[in-house]
This record gives structure tokens, sequence and C-alpha cells, in this order.
């Protein structure tokens, strides 16, 4: 080939030319030097990319906020203002139910009579009772009111709210109990004979158990730094394991129907990878991933393949009764290794009960901690807990042996069927000015207002607050979250919905309109909470100011500036019962609180 009338040339003189020049300028080092230069250059760039790969929380706008506040006045006395009204409007969030605002902020020096506790419980209870009752709330509850299964928690709770279910050879039952719940969820979920599992107290703590798994796992195959491998949307609780137990959580996009990308999953795999995750369904959008394509993924390159069935986890087995269409999702499909499922979702157990299932038992004892060198004996814990409630375990049971096959059948049913109307009525009844996020594969229905409409979804949902319904806030993009729960299949709840989504469309268009009419600021969303907080460029700050406003017991605003008398008694309290006391209600009133 003729190197001078091609266009390599150029390509050639220049390589010669550093030839030349590396030469020169290297003749005095003798070849070993270069060998262990060469080296020595290498590992500290392949070190320098491992210290930048594996910082977390360091981001270009933190360290640009963090120089601002420390050299320039006025930033920070504008943060000052912003982070004041911030917490000025967490706290009327936090507070806005509780008429009374006291608190009991000292152990009362004598105890309370159990008919006052009972009362003083049931005022707590009425904060948030109407919301519940009329199927306004979204996602934070999913209990089933049946009165039969009422008085069945209020039979059981008696006989096992004392128990511990750390001590097997004291309370053989909760331990029968609990291992029959880890039994049927793994015949629920074809497991096999070889499947194992624990029951644990929320999804949180099932997913920090299955990170740990996989962690010890990775550790014991070799690997220094594990990662694992989920989708923007999945559930939280993988970033909270990652930063408990220092794993690296490498977070993908989503496709444009908002499922888990397949393409970014493989070529995020490498020899650190230790977990894929994927969701059915996402808690965030309500899409379902491609499990069966993630699947071969997995195999094929030897990562193992976690389910998170979290909200999906008592819908989908029964979906085929139900005639509607279910991918598997399970033990089945070859590459899954391991399954969470919260049964205080759609199995309707009480809060704080969740599995976790695992096809192998060698994954269980990668979950568990255990020491057989302390002084108080061999021991081993499969959970985080030490000490747990056999009440829990028994209620649990309980619920799933009352519901039955058939019960969750019938439950799945109604849950679907009032999900596929919503999506439906968005569809229609909104086209053009709402639009789903991807297909709702179970029962959560994400949506956003169209572009053309410059509609704000959180002003949306925030009008929708105004009429009492409590919507999950979605950001990236800006959305609104509805989780369909057995209170939204009754008395048309789902069609006073659509009427009030109307209704506040109808009056931001008005508004919109007005030129008198202030502009929509923008907002962050809070998790937990169903109206935005402003937007004021310090949600880094957020959740310091949250844990603030959480445990909060600010004084009354009363002359006194006391809430509890010496006995330890509520002014209100004592007022109500001085005043029952002089109607003679009581045949020994009350003695008036003492003077400080």
């Amino acid at each position: 080939m003729d190197i001078d009338g091609s266009p390599y040339r150029v390509v050639v003189h220049t390589v010669d030319k550093w030839r030349i020049y590396f030469n020169h300028n290297f003749d005095h080092l003798e070849p070993w030097q270069i060998v262990l230069y060469t080296i020595s250059w290498t590992l500290f760039i392949q070190w320098m990319r491992k210290i930048f790969k594996y910082e977390e929380g360091f981001t270009f706008n933190k360290a640009v906020n963090d120089l601002l506040l420390n050299i320039l006045p006025f930033v920070r006395k504008k943060y000052d203002e912003n982070k004041d009204t911030l917490l000025k409007k967490l706290d009327e969030k936090m507070l806005k139910f509780d008429q009374r605002k006291e608190f009991y902020k000292f152990l009362p020096d004598r105890g309370l009579m159990p008919s006052d506790i009972i009362g003083e419980a049931a005022d707590y209870r009425a904060m948030s009772d109407l919301l519940f009752e009329r199927g306004r709330m979204s996602g934070s509850s999913f209990a089933d009111t049946e009165d039969n299964l009422i008085n069945l928690m209020k039979e059981v709770f008696p006989l096992y709210c004392y128990s511990n279910a750390a001590f097997p050879d004291i309370f053989p039952a909760i331990r029968k109990m609990e291992a029959e719940i880890v039994r049927m969820m793994c015949s629920l979920y074809h497991g096999g004979p070889k499947s194992c599992g624990t029951f644990t107290t929320s999804d949180s703590e099932s997913i920090l158990l299955v990170c740990n798994a996989y962690r010890n796992r990775a550790y014991k195959a070799g690997i220094r730094k594990p990662e694992i491998i989920v989708a923007e949307n999945a559930n939280i609780g993988y970033w909270e394991a990652g930063k408990i137990l220092g794993i690296r959580v490498v977070k993908l996009p989503l496709t444009r129907v908002y499922e888990a990308d397949i393409g970014a999953i493989k070529r995020a795999i490498n020899r650190e990878t230790c977990l894929i995750v994927v969701s059915t369904p996402s808690p965030v959008t309500g899409t379902m991933d491609p499990i069966e394509e993630i699947s071969q993924l997995a195999v094929h390159y030897g990562v193992p393949l976690h389910v998170d069935a979290s909200w999906g986890g008592f819908l989908l087995p029964f979906m085929e009764q139900c005639d509607f269409p279910a991918l598997p999702f399970d033990f089945r499909v070859s590459g899954v290794t391991s399954l969470t499922v919260d049964l205080d979702k759609y199995a309707y157990c009480p809060n704080g009960s969740s599995v976790v299932v695992y096809r192998d038992p060698e994954l269980l004892e990668f979950q568990c901690s255990s020491e057989t060198d302390w002084p108080g004996g061999v021991y081993v814990s499969p959970t985080l807990t030490d000490n747990r409630s056999g009440a829990l375990i028994a209620l649990t049971w309980s619920t799933l042996l009352y519901h039955g096959r058939h019960g969750y059948v019938e439950k799945t049913q109604l849950i679907l069927d009032a999900t596929q109307f919503l999506a439906q009525c968005i569809r229609k009844e909104f086209d053009g000015v709402l639009q789903l996020l991807g297909e709702p594969s179970a029962s959560i229905i994400a949506f956003t207002t169209t572009s053309h409409t410059k509609i704000p979804p959180h002003w949306l949902g925030d009008e929708l607050n105004e009429l009492g319904w409590n919507l999950g806030l979605l950001q990236y993009p800006e959305a609104l979250r509805v989780c369909i729960s057995l209170n939204q299949t009754k008395d048309n709840i789902i069609q006073e919905f659509i009427e009030d989504i109307k209704k506040c469309i109808k009056k931001i268009q008005d508004a919109m309109a007005d030129p008198d009419t202030k502009a929509w600021e923008a907002t962050t969303p809070l998790y937990g909470f169903s109206s935005p907080l402003p937007d004021y460029n310090i949600s880094f700050l957020l959740p310091k100011l949250v844990l603030s406003t959480y445990y909060s017991t600010p004084a009354a605003q009363v002359r006194s500036m006391r809430t509890l008398s010496i006995e330890g008694r509520k002014l209100s309290q004592m007022i109500s019962a001085s005043r029952l006391a002089s109607f003679s209600f009581h045949n020994q009133p009350l003695k008036p609180p003492k003077e400080e």
C-alpha cells in the first residue's frame, strides 16, 4: 500500500514524530525504569478513578452553594430568611390537624386512668379518620376495615402481645407462625423445596437485608467495592441500604415508557456488580420492568437478580384469575434469585410486616448476623432486630389465613378494576390535558399535565389537596401519583376524584387567564406530604428541617407557657374534667391543679 498517497500518511508521520520525541527525552532511562514508571502511573490513574467513582454526596452545585454561603454575607442573609420561611411552612404542615397543640413532655408522676388514655387516643385518631374513611388517602394506608377481620385481630392480639420471637423455646407458637408465613410466601412465588426467607418489619428492612446478603456474597467472591444496579424509579430503600452498607448504587435512566432500560443495564454491568434490581411495579410510576429480558441478561453475565414486589406481590399472583394478563415475575423466571413483598399493603396485614424470600439457602446465610465467640452464647439473628414482636407475627399469620387465596382474588379484582377505570378516564376525559407516565401494571397510576396546557402539575396537586385529596407528589418529572386501595373501590370515589380534577383544572385555567393572579412559583415535593413546598434552592437542607419539625413539641400559646400539670395531665383534660365535676358526673371530682 502506498503510504505517501493515502490518508494514513499524516497519522504515520505524527506517530513517528512522537516516537522520536519520546526516545530523545527518555534515552537516559534504563528499560526497567520505563516499565516501572509506566506501571506506577497506571496504578495511580486507576486509584484516582476509584476515588472519584465512589465519592458519594459531592456535587458541583453543592460546592458552589457552600462557597457562596461562606464568603458572601447577603447570600447568607437570604439563605437564613428562606430557611426560616421553610421551617415555618413545615411546622404548619406537621401541625395542620392538631387543633389543641398540647403535648406530653414529661412522664406523668401518677398514671392516668385507662378511660382517659383511651379518650385521648381516640382524639388523636380523629385527626386523620376523615381522610381515611372517605377514601381520599393515597399510598399511606391499605387497611381492610372489614368488621370480621378487625374483630379477629382484637381477639388474637391479647394472646401474643408480650411474646418475643427471639426466644423460640419459650414462645414456640410464634416460631411456628413465622415459619408458616415464610413457607406460604415461598409457595406463592413458586420457590421450590429449597426456597427460604425471613419475616421483617418493613420494606426498608427487607431491602437492607437483601443488599447485605449480596454484599457479603460479593465479599466472599473477592469483590471489595460491590455495586447494585437499579432504575431511578426503584424503591428509595436501595439508596438507604447503599449508604449504610457502603455499596455503590448505580442509578440508571428509564425508557420513554418509564421502565428499566435493558441497554443501560447491560452497559452498567461490570466485575463489581453484585446485584440487579427490578420492580414489579415501580412505587413511583407504577410501571413494571421487563423482568424476563433482564433475567436473560443476568443469567448471561452471572449476576443475581432481585425482584422488588413490595407493591405488586399480592396483586400479580392473582391477576390471571381476575382475567388480567400477568407476566411471570417470581422464581419461575430462571434468573430471579430473591424477592421481597410487603404484607402490609395488598395482603392487608398490620403495618410493619414484610417478607424476604430466597431461591437458595446460601443467600439466607449471607443475610444473617452471627457471632460464635460472644460470652452470652452463640448468637444468630436472621434480621436486623433481636427482640421481635410476636404480636405482629400472629396478626399477620391470622390475616393471611382469614383471606385465603379466594379472598385475595376478590380484593385484587376490585383493585384492578378501579385502577383501569381511573386510567381510562384520564386517557379519555382529559385527552390533551393530562397524560399517564407509562402504562399502569397493577394499582399505581402516575400522571402529569401536558406541555401545551402549561398547568404546573404540583399546582393541580395543591388544589386537589385543598379539596381533601391526599396524593403523592413526584419530581423528575413533576407529576401526581395515585395508589388505589380498597377505600377507593367504594361509593363512586373514583368518579368523585375525576370530577374534582375537572374543577381544579378549570380553576387553574381561569387563574392563569387572569393577569392579576400571581404566577405559580417553583415548588419542591416532600415525600409523605400531599402539598408541595416553595423551592428556595435549599432542598439540600430539607432533611435537617424535616427531622427538627417531625419531633417538635412546641409550647402552647398560653400565659403560663405550661401544657402539663404536676400530675402529667394536659390543661385541656383538667379543664374538661373540672367542668364534668361541677355537673356531678363523677362521685369524686378531680382536684384542681396545684399552683406553682
